[in-house]
């Protein structure tokens, strides 16, 4: 059984932890605009190329393709990673396991004493978590429970309850609703546990959480092997660009659907060299029938889009220029509004290169080879383990947040990241200075604030890759 309470806890600790732990007790940070670029950051850092040029062997395979099954396959095997095989759950639930797994969504985000705000501002009062409740229809759950196996049909949320109300620790934080997990891209695999009292979402199992997603965006399959066998396909399109779009028809205009980084399809044809016809990939994706089931259609990838057949080899080069992809593009908490929180940014990188990652920063810093405790380490003994760090296979945690190593210019170590804000001192107080991207800074981000830099807050450094690469490098 794979639980998730306490995941989703953590999951939403990543931002309002690098944001807020520093405040006094009820105080509000006040909010100034973001100074773009950060200090210590030239226009050429912005660069891949700035920092690939800097490292000695760029194009060197950290890891086969072979080594990075062992790797995940070691992840999977890690019940606190919280990662799932859909393909191998079980397919038949009790009642009482059902209500469990339900009974653990309650207990971490159900209604307490703490006050909660909706869309308008309005606190979420009695009625809302009854009707909530009343909708989750624990009491329809039978004694045995056939687990079902579907797709994702195009980009989803999935919540933490069946509804699209959010949960605000204020009306003024908008930005982090509780209810929201994260998003689920098209063609993804799922386990299908239980459906809603008005049918309109279906409680499921992903590969990286679980929750509800609207039963719009599932295709249910009237036999396992069907989503299964799409699911295995080998010859397989990544999308490698950050967002890519396919599309139902070969002239690139129908029904457009959204595919994010790291996403895959199975792969029909490539495109050809002569002919009109030949102007784009040609993908397997499935799509929902009217009554719910799956089924697969043909889809269409202009050639100029940014993916490309097969896994992309694992090398600094290569990670250095997926993570660039997305320079500048939106934070977004659990991918809300078309952003990236720190987490997805680094699943979404190395997934391009078949490196299968957690979901949240706390278990993403224990993938790879950890050379030696850094926590309580003074800055200097931090630099010192970061002299030896492998640009762009290395990640750097703080408590609530994760960074890619970029690598050393003029005695500075850089990150590439995707941030929400950072403290700094204010004439009445501390102050947020909101970033709201992806951006590359230097560690000494947030020295002057009340929480300190990132470096002196730095708790772990991993190197994805055999422990002799590092030395290469």
């Amino acid at each position: 059984m794979v639980s998730m309470n306490s995941l989703t806890r953590v999951l939403f600790s990543i931002t309002l932890v690098i944001v807020f732990s520093c405040l006094p007790l009820g105080s509000v940070p006040e909010v100034i605009g973001n100074s773009h670029p950060l200090p210590h950051v030239s226009p050429k850092m912005e660069k891949p190329e700035f920092w690939i040029n800097k490292v000695h062997n760029p194009t060197f395979q950290l890891l086969k393709p072979e080594q990075i099954q062992e790797l995940n396959d070691e992840n999977l095997r890690r019940p606190d990673f919280y990662l799932c095989q859909v393909k191998d759950l079980k397919e038949e639930w009790s009642r009482e396991e059902l209500i469990e797994l339900l009974n653990e969504d309650w207990q971490g985000f159900g209604e307490t004493s703490e006050v909660r705000f909706g869309r308008n501002g309005n606190p979420l009062k009695g009625s809302f978590w009854r009707e909530l409740k009343e909708n989750i229809s624990e009491d329809r759950i039978k004694t045995r429970n056939q687990l079902s196996f579907g797709l994702i049909v195009k980009r989803a949320d999935i919540r933490v309850f069946p509804t699209e109300e959010p949960s605000l620790s204020s009306p003024a934080h908008s930005e982090f609703d509780r209810f929201q997990h994260s998003m689920i891209s098209p063609g993804t695999l799922v386990g299908i546990y239980h459906f809603s009292k008005d049918l309109r979402w279906l409680y499921l199992q992903t590969p990286f959480i679980r929750g509800w997603v609207e039963r719009d965006a599932v295709a249910i399959g009237i036999e396992k092997k069907t989503a299964i066998q799409y699911e295995e396909a080998k010859e397989r399109l990544v999308v490698t660009g950050s967002y890519v779009t396919l599309f139902s028809d070969s002239s690139l205009q129908k029904e457009p659907l959204v595919a994010q980084m790291g996403a895959s399809f199975p792969l029909t044809r490539l495109p050809q060299s002569n002919g009109s016809d030949g102007q784009y990939y040609i993908v397997k994706v499935p799509y929902r029938e009217k009554e719910g089931q799956l089924a697969f259609r043909n889809g269409y990838i202009s050639k100029g889009e940014d993916a490309h057949p097969g896994f992309l080899p694992y090398t600094q080069a290569n990670v250095a220029r997926q993570a660039f992809k997305m320079l500048h593009q939106p934070y977004g908490w659990g991918e809300m509004a078309r952003g990236r929180d720190c987490s997805r940014f680094i699943m979404d990188i190395f997934a391009t290169c078949g490196i299968l990652m957690p979901r949240n920063s706390k278990f993403q810093a224990q993938v790879g080879i950890n050379p030696g405790p850094i926590e309580g380490k003074t800055s200097q003994e931090k630099r010192r383990v970061l002299e030896q760090a492998t640009p762009f296979a290395t990640t750097l945690r703080l408590p609530g947040h994760i960074m890619l190593y970029l690598g050393k210019d003029k005695g500075r170590h850089y990150v590439i990241h995707s941030i929400w804000g950072f403290q700094k001192k204010g004439k009445s107080g501390p102050t947020l200075e909101r970033v709201g991207g992806v951006v590359v800074s230097d560690l000494s981000l947030g020295g002057n604030g009340p929480n300190g830099s990132l470096l002196e807050r730095l708790t772990d450094i991993r190197f994805i890759g055999e422990e002799t690469d590092s030395k290469k490098q």
